[in-house]
């Protein structure tokens, strides 16, 4: 049961990051502020980053968060 937020967090931003990427490509998407779209974006990548490395070494979201914590300290 501690694992399926990373399922779930990784399959939304996998949806998102598709969509968006799509988006611009195609529609070139028409965003008010450019800076905080890509702040959105780097953010996304961010956290299915860490959602793929929970889900691949078997660790909850929450420890992954700490390891990266504990890295910078």
């Amino acid at each position: 049961m501690n694992m399926l937020p990373n399922y779930i967090l990784a399959f939304i931003l996998t949806v998102f990051l598709i969509y968006s990427f799509i988006n611009i490509k195609v529609k070139k998407a028409k965003v008010s502020n450019g800076c905080l779209y890509g702040i959105g974006v780097f953010i996304a990548i961010l956290l299915l980053g860490m959602s793929i490395y929970g889900i691949i070494f078997n660790i909850p979201l929450g420890q992954v968060q700490l390891m990266i914590e504990n890295s910078f300290k």
